[in-house]
C-alpha cells in the first residue's frame, strides 16, 4: 500500500467536507484523537492518582516529538502557542539599541509583532527584507542586508501566504560566522518537509501543533541548542523553572538549564501528548513520503487552475516546492473576483484562507484526488458534484 494511503487512513472526517486549507488548521488524525481520550478518561477515573503517569507522558510525547525533530529531548519547551516560543526569545535576547532583527517584509502576525515589540521596547532596529516577485524569498537578499549590527534572523522557513521557502544553509553559515542568532518559525514546513534540527545548525526553532502536524490546536514548541538555552532568561518563571511542583520553597534556587527552564508550570498535558502521537505517526511514514503525495496533490491543483484562467503565485519557481497555493481570478476565469471565488468555496463546503491578495489552497497527505477535482469544478463555474 502506498504511504500517502497509510496517511489517509489515520483520517475520517465529516462526510462533505473538503479539507483544503490545512496551512490554516487541518482535521486532526485518530492517534492523537485516542490519546486524547485516554487521558480525559484517566482524569475522570484517577485525578490525583494518575498524576505521575501523565508528567511521564508528557516526557514520552516531549521525546517524540524531540526524535521527530532529531533534537534532543532537553532542548524542546513546550508553550501554549508558536508566538509564546517567539516571545522567549524576542523579549529574553537582551536587545539593545544598536541591534538589528532581520526579517521578511511578508511575516506571518505571531513571528512578525513578537519582534516589532522586542525592538520597540528595547530600542534595537527591525530591518524588513522586500520580498522579490511573486512574494519570493531568496535568502541572498538577506544576507546582502546583513551587517555588524544584525543580532538576529527571524524568519519563516516557509511563507504562509505563499508558500515560499526560504534556503537557510547560507544564512545559517553566515550567522554563525558572526554570532547572529538564527530563530526560524517552522510551522508552515514542519510535517511535510523533511527537517533535522541538529543537521539544521539553526539556534532556535518554533513551531506548533495544528497544520502540517494535524494534531488539535493549543500547543507551541522550542527547539533551542544547549550553548544558546543558557544565554536566555526565563519570560514567565514558576516552580517548574527551577524544579517540580513538590519542591519546597527555596530562594537560592537556580533554574534549570536546559529548555525545560522556559516551562513555568502546569501542562497542557492533553495537547502536548496528542502532538507527541503525532510526531510518532509522521515520522514512522516519513515527512519526505508525505510531503510528495502533498505536492503532487497542489501540483494538480496549479494545473487546474492554470488551465481555468486562474493565476497561481510561482514564489518558488514552476514546480512546488510546498503544498501551498496562492492564486487570484485572471482574465478568463469563470469566478471574476475573491469575493465571488470565497463564495463559492463556502457554498460547497470547501475550506480556504484569503491571504494577501489571493486565495490560499493547500492540500495535504489525506486529502486525495477527487477533492482537488471538486474544487476545480467550483472554481470552474460548476456546483459540486453530490456523491
Amino acid at each position: 500500500m502506498p504511504q500517502h494511503q497509510d496517511f489517509r487512513q489515520y483520517f475520517a472526517t465529516q462526510p462533505g467536507l473538503i479539507h483544503l486549507n490545512n496551512a490554516g488548521l487541518s482535521p486532526i488524525n485518530r492517534p492523537a484523537e485516542e490519546i486524547v481520550h485516554h487521558w480525559v478518561q484517566r482524569y475522570r477515573l484517577e485525578g490525583m492518582f494518575c498524576n505521575d503517569a501523565y508528567l511521564e507522558a508528557v516526557d514520552a510525547a516531549r521525546q517524540e516529538l524531540a526524535d521527530f525533530l532529531d533534537a534532543d529531548s532537553g532542548s524542546i519547551a513546550y508553550f501554549p502557542c508558536t508566538s509564546g516560543a517567539i516571545s522567549q526569545v524576542a523579549f529574553e535576547l537582551g536587545l539593545k539599541p544598536e541591534d538589528e532583527v532581520l526579517m521578511w517584509d511578508q511575516e506571518y502576525g505571531s513571528n512578525l509583532y513578537p519582534w516589532q515589540e522586542a525592538c520597540h521596547r528595547s530600542g534595537a532596529r527591525l530591518v524588513l527584507a522586500k520580498s522579490g516577485p511573486d512574494l519570493a524569498t531568496p535568502s541572498q537578499t538577506l544576507l546582502n542586508l546583513i551587517s555588524s549590527k544584525t543580532r538576529v534572523i527571524a524568519i519563516s522557513w516557509v511563507q504562509f501566504q505563499s508558500g515560499a521557502v526560504t534556503d537557510l544553509e547560507p544564512l545559517v553559515a553566515r550567522a554563525k560566522q558572526q554570532n547572529i542568532w538564527t530563530v526560524v518559525d517552522g510551522i508552515q514546513g514542519i510535517g511535510v518537509r523533511e527537517f533535522s534540527f541538529r543537521k539544521s545548525g539553526l539556534d532556535v526553532l518554533v513551531g506548533g501543533s495544528h497544520k502540517w502536524m494535524t494534531a488539535p490546536v493549543g500547543v507551541g514548541y522550542l527547539c533551542i541548542r544547549g550553548e544558546r538555552a543558557r544565554q536566555l532568561r526565563p519570560h514567565s518563571i514558576g516552580a517548574s523553572t527551577y524544579g517540580t511542583c513538590d519542591d519546597p520553597t527555596d530562594l537560592s534556587c537556580v533554574p534549570k538549564q536546559d529548555a525545560l527552564r522556559f516551562e513555568s508550570g502546569s501542562k497542557q498535558v492533553l495537547e502536548i501528548v496528542a502532538l507527541g502521537a503525532s510526531a510518532r505517526m509522521i515520522h514512522s511514514l516519513t515527512p519526505e513520503a508525505i510531503g510528495r503525495r502533498s505536492l503532487a496533490l497542489a501540483q494538480s491543483l496549479v494545473d487546474g487552475l492554470g488551465t481555468l484562467g486562474y493565476q497561481v503565485a510561482h514564489s518558488n519557481g514552476p514546480k512546488q516546492a510546498t503544498p501551498i497555493v496562492n492564486f487570484v481570478p485572471g482574465p478568463t476565469s469563470a469566478l471574476k473576483d475573491l469575493d465571488a471565488i470565497t463564495h463559492a468555496l463556502q457554498k460547497n463546503k470547501i475550506s480556504y484562507a484569503r491571504r494577501g491578495s489571493g486565495i490560499r489552497l493547500s492540500p495535504h497527505a489525506h486529502n486525495c484526488e477527487e477533492d482537488i477535482e471538486e474544487a476545480l469544478r467550483v472554481l470552474g463555474g460548476l456546483s459540486r458534484r453530490r456523491l
